[in-house]
């Protein structure tokens, strides 16, 4: 009988070693589980110069270099830890008082590691030369760009998931599509098609925008006529060198002017170089007062899904025109 209690107590004590060795295993299984789940990043993505951003954690301290992103990233929620100073549009009035770290074109690095970032967004064409900086540092940095209305809906959608709110971004981008397809669908099929052209002043310089810009696409999508594409030069991201002669030869119906600086410098190049030109004042858009400035917030700098009212302002101009 004592030999059987032994036998039972030996079993007992077994199945209990047994057991706890089991328990320790599906333990150890869940410390395992739960450290590959936590080492998911938070967001991987692509940039503009097709390199690959990680962000282990959602970014709580973001610094903005690129004016055009600005408010995209402010209408799905977002708040940055630093700016630029305003250049060519003010930012978002949620980010008046947001801290400055120097210019787009002149960043200043110092202010800008004061802030502690974890996450920097640049611009394609001016802060290239920053990356390896940032990575040493130990700091994501992404280039984008906003030269497209397609570009627009893709950097609010990365804003969106920057910031955790895809959600509010995904219905932003349908609104907009909604009430741009709402513009687009009161042009009269019936009518001619008109043809223009956009003069962009950058500097001294003037260029024509063959596309993709933000101003040919909202043209383009209106059922405007780019008669500047047929025309050849050195191509500079959608853009070529101005030609009177050229721009006589295609002759638009509507001649834009945009200025990649300040709305009065256009104004003051276009009176200064070409007002009294013989050759400008034979242009039909001239000839007919068909002229316009554009406003540079509207079709130079992104406004992010407020681009509708870039919309409503162009198709304004063209089909509210009495002749």
């Amino acid at each position: 009988m004592k030999r059987l209690f032994k036998h039972v107590v030996i079993l007992l004590l077994f199945a209990v070693i047994v057991s706890g060795c089991q328990n320790t295993s599906q333990s150890h299984e869940k410390v395992e589980e739960s450290t590959e789940q936590s080492s998911e990043p938070y967001l991987t993505f692509e940039d503009f110069d097709g390199e690959t951003v990680t962000l282990q954690e959602k970014p709580q301290y973001i610094v903005i270099l690129k004016d055009e992103v600005l408010h995209s990233f402010y209408q799905v929620g977002g708040e940055a830890a630093g700016i630029t100073n305003a250049f060519t549009i003010e930012p978002p009035e949620e980010a008046i008082d947001v801290p400055k770290v120097g210019f787009m074109h002149e960043v200043n690095m110092e202010k800008v590691f004061e802030l502690k970032p974890d996450l920097v967004i640049g611009q394609r064409f001016t802060h290239g030369d920053l990356r390896d900086t940032f990575k040493e540092a130990g700091i994501a940095f992404a280039n984008l760009n906003t030269q497209s209305i397609e570009e627009i809906r893709e950097n609010t959608l990365l804003m969106g998931e920057i910031t955790d709110n895809q959600d509010k971004a995904e219905a932003l981008i349908k609104e907009m599509d909604s009430e741009i397809n709402q513009i687009v669908e009161q042009i009269p099929d019936d009518k001619e098609i008109p043809t223009y052209a956009i003069m962009t002043i950058m500097g001294d310089a003037a260029f024509v925008e063959q596309g993709p810009t933000i101003g040919v696409d909202i043209a383009n999508q209106l059922k405007l006529k780019n008669v500047t594409e047929s025309l050849e030069g050195e191509v500079m991201a959608g853009f070529i060198p101005f030609s009177m002669e050229a721009m006589v030869e295609v002759d638009p119906d509507y001649l834009f002017i945009l200025s990649h600086t300040t709305d009065e410098d256009a104004v003051k190049i276009i009176e200064n170089n070409y007002k009294s030109n013989s050759a400008w004042k034979s242009l039909s858009a001239v000839t007919n007062d068909r002229l316009y400035f554009l406003p540079t917030n509207k079709f130079v700098m992104a406004p992010g899904v407020d681009v509708v009212d870039s919309y409503k302002y162009m198709a304004d101009i063209v089909y509210s025109y009495s002749d």
